[in-house]
């Protein structure tokens, strides 16, 4: 089902795609190819808004997809094909964050194509968008079967650049107050220290006897988290890498994706009342040596997936 969301200020307008299986039933907008709605078991388990002001407004990146770099790069510097560029920046400390204020989350997308179980969304990013290299045609399919919900973004550009998108979902299981009596597990053994900038400050550190090891399932807490997990050295084939659940629904949910890390954000602004969840690129990458590679070459095709599969328990 397609119907219109609103309209942006200069008269575009954003369209609703609702998908449906037997088990899940997935919105999608077409303003920041965003997920607005995911709802198992008769429960909406993504936070989200009821109007397009609200998401241009005041939900910044709620169920987007983020890019064309997600996560941070500091001081909003790179080199890209040889050449030192100043990209565009949108935090206080100088950082570029999710691709810099006019990133893949604020933009219109087309929509290309869909059915009743899959929709395509498309996105072209100009030469110098951002401060970024390189003209970027991007593509984004979100498919249900059953009780998952896949995610496929490609892309192309004419010159080399930097591509690493993410879903930037806040997935909340229960219709309790918070998440800190979610569970949860991370297939990872590492993760990143960051400094007061949240740029990395260096090499992996071990997560065993510290609050990020989540190497088993866990309640998450009431610890503020807003790091990246450290999954593998490079892209690799689809795995799970995280798993979310509520005792009190019941619900649970395995996140497997093709990427090398995944940021776990647990949004204590909000109260702590979502858990972002976002299978990505290791942040700045592009400026530490040995970290997972976010370079694009002409020519190549960029392709990252991420699965979100929903179960029930019988018992809470």
């Amino acid at each position: 089902m397609i119907e219109q969301f609103g309209q942006m200020s200069d008269g575009r307008s954003v369209e609703r795609i609702t998908l449906e299986t037997d088990d899940l039933s997935v919105s999608v907008l077409t303003y920041g190819a965003s997920l607005q709605k995911v709802i198992f078991d008769g429960q909406n388990v993504i936070l989200n808004g009821d109007t397009l002001e609200e998401y241009v407004e005041q939900l910044t990146y709620f169920g987007a997809i983020v890019g064309r770099v997600a996560n941070r790069i500091g001081q909003s510097k790179a080199v890209i094909a040889g050449q030192d560029v100043q990209l565009s920046a949108n935090e206080d400390n100088g950082n570029c964050l999710h691709g810099g204020p006019d990133g893949s989350s604020q933009m219109v997308w087309t929509l290309q194509d869909h059915s009743a179980t899959h929709v395509v969304l498309t996105l072209h990013m100009p030469d110098g968008h951002m401060g970024f290299l390189g003209a970027l045609d991007v593509t984004a399919r979100y498919e249900l079967d059953g009780a998952t919900l896949r995610l496929n973004m490609s892309a192309q550009s004419d010159q080399e650049t930097l591509c690493a998108f993410a879903s930037h979902g806040y997935w909340k299981l229960s219709d309790e107050a918070t998440i800190n009596a979610h569970e949860m597990k991370i297939a990872a053994k590492s993760y990143l220290p960051i400094d007061a900038n949240k740029i990395p400050m260096g090499e992996p550190a071990d997560v065993e006897n510290t609050q990020f090891d989540f190497t088993q399932m866990r309640e998450i807490g009431v610890s503020e988290m807003d790091y990246n997990f450290c999954i593998r050295p490079e892209r690799g084939a689809l795995e799970p890498l995280l798993w979310l659940r509520s005792r009190a629904s019941g619900i649970a949910m395995e996140v497997a994706s093709t990427e090398s890390g995944v940021q776990v954000y647990d949004a204590t602004h909000m109260g702590r009342t979502g858990l972002a969840i976002e299978p990505q690129v290791w942040p700045d990458a592009v400026n530490h040596a040995g970290f997972p590679s976010m370079v694009l070459e002409a020519g190549e095709t960029y392709n990252a997936v991420t699965e979100f599969r929903f179960s029930k328990s019988t018992h809470s």
